[in-house]
């Protein structure tokens, strides 16, 4: 099934108009029953009829004029039942669940005399997807796979540049969240993790994929803003509230959820009031609560319930600027203490994020601000490195769904032309990302800006062949280069005066 259209084209199946209407088997589902036998013992006629589902599916592709006839493959089919299950998961749900298992089968089937290549992993993890978000209701808690750490980890080397460190801490924690979940009997110590890193360096991106892999509940929220009173900004409630939502307004799921705290370090900065009270302390005392496991009460709708927090994972995540001179500091006391030996060698050594990582710990984080009660509730601290030149260069072009391969998807789409970036035009977006200040969070606005005028243009560019992005077109300097094909003369000449129009002969 991996490569059904391609299996297709060779029967001569290569639009929706060979479909027979009249009830007849054709020869897509012959050749979709041929697959079931090869995974399952028995066949029902109820796994008939789904697959007839299946069939539509395919057709669905084969009438979509946006994919290419070279582009099409099982993904554009499981996003197809995707979208239907938006709709309606009581609608498409028990057909959906069937053709999953029978997706997935026939997928491991072809995998198990080989490692798995890039197709099957991309295919297996849109079914893992899809179960998650749609169809877990449907199962039983316990039924539902857990990840081990370093599976965990190695899902998200897939997406994330770096950040060993980080992905190591949040690997670890997930699992244990899961097992706390799974044995509500036990009682477990609960895990507080922080992230500790610059901005753009990946948190918030770690965070997204661990709520795909999981498919739990999860809120990304910026403390900062949160105010001590009730009557003034936001707090604590309006995060349980918001996780609530994201829950479906399912109570139980709720409580199995995930919050990622962002600006963390920002509270714990002192914020003085018109009556010199230390606003942010009386945060982190609120907060407190909350991270140890409380009943908190939420109102909505004018109903009031209690959320139980003691099963929630909390991810506290910051930039935690100047860090490194309360750690100077910390070893500069212990080192008159002891006698002062090798306190200057340690000084000379670069206050990267090597050293942070080597000398963090619950006394430098109380020396910055935190409550010692807040502090003593942290139970793993990461720091993830500030990213430079190449590791920009590596996040463009690298992970699965990078931004390079959205933006070339995006235009194959329009117009089945194909999108080239020069390693120049890639360092140049590094650096002015470099210079933005905000690491790899600005390369997704640098590369779209590039491609504006492309993504605009080409669906009315006729023999559009390739669009060539260079260094000057990422700096806005000099103008894309479009190349055409050959016969497209007129088409050439329309739009010479708007861009460097090359033939293929010339690239």
């Amino acid at each position: 099934m991996i490569n059904i259209f391609r299996e297709m084209e060779n029967r001569g199946v290569t639009d929706s108009s060979v479909r027979l209407q009249d009830g007849r088997t054709n020869v897509v589902t012959e050749y979709i029953l041929q697959r079931l036998v090869l995974v399952c013992e028995e066949i029902r006629v109820t796994d008939v009829d789904a697959l007839g589902y299946l069939e539509i599916l395919f057709y669905r592709v084969l009438e979509d004029k946006r994919i290419s006839r070279k582009d099409r493959s099982l993904l554009h089919i499981l996003i197809k039942m995707e979208e239907d299950l938006e709709f309606s998961v009581k609608i498409f749900g028990e057909r959906s669940a069937f053709i999953l298992d029978f997706l997935e089968a026939d997928t491991l089937v072809r995998a198990t005399s080989k490692t798995a290549n890039e197709p099957e992993k991309e295919v297996l993890g849109k079914i893992l997807y899809i179960r998650r978000t749609y169809l877990e209701e449907k199962t039983k808690e316990g039924a539902r796979s857990v990840n081990k750490p370093m599976e965990t980890a190695a899902y998200l080397d897939e997406h994330v540049i770096g950040q060993r460190d980080a992905k190591i801490a949040i690997s670890t924690a997930v699992y244990g969240h899961e097992k706390r979940i799974r044995n509500p009997e036990k009682r477990f110590v609960p895990d507080v993790v922080l992230l500790i890193g610059p901005t753009g360096c990946g948190k918030t991106e770690i965070m997204r994929r661990i709520r795909d892999i999981t498919g739990l509940p999860m809120v990304f929220t910026d403390v900062s803003s949160l105010g001590a009173s009730q009557f003034r900004g936001r707090h604590k409630e309006d995060i349980l509230l918001e996780l609530y939502e994201k829950a479906g307004r399912k109570k139980s799921l709720a409580e199995k959820g995930i919050v990622f705290m962002d600006e963390f370090d920002k509270i714990l900065l002192p914020a003085i009031s018109d009556r010199g009270v230390n606003v942010h302390d009386d945060v982190q005392s609120q907060l407190l609560t909350m991270l140890e496991g409380s009943e908190v009460e939420l109102k909505q709708e004018s109903q009031s319930f209690l959320l139980d927090t003691s099963h929630i994972l909390f991810v506290l995540a910051g930039a935690f600027q100047g860090i490194d001179e309360y750690i100077r500091q910390g070893i500069k006391e212990k080192s008159e203490v002891s006698g002062g030996i090798g306190f200057n060698a340690l000084l000379d050594k670069e206050m990267d994020a090597s050293f942070i990582r080597e000398n963090i710990d619950h006394e430098v984080l109380m020396r910055y601000g935190m409550k010692r009660e807040l502090a003593g509730r942290i139970s793993s601290i990461a720091v993830l490195e500030k990213l430079g030149k190449k590791e920009l260069i590596r996040i463009l072009t690298e992970p699965k769904e990078s931004i390079t391969e959205r933006l070339s998807r995006e235009l194959r789409l329009s117009c089945d032309a194909e999108l080239v970036f020069t390693p120049e035009a890639l360092e140049a977006a590094a650096e002015l990302a470099l210079k933005d200040g905000s690491g790899a969070r600005a390369l997704n606005g640098i590369m779209s800006n590039a491609v504006r005028e492309v993504l605009y243009k080409a669906p009315d560019m006729k023999g559009l062949k390739k669009v060539i992005i260079d260094e000057k077109a990422i700096s806005r300097e000099g103008s894309i280069q479009y190349i055409f094909e050959e016969s497209i003369e007129e088409t050439i000449e329309n739009f010479s005066a708007e861009g460097n129009v090359l033939h293929e002969e010339s690239f």
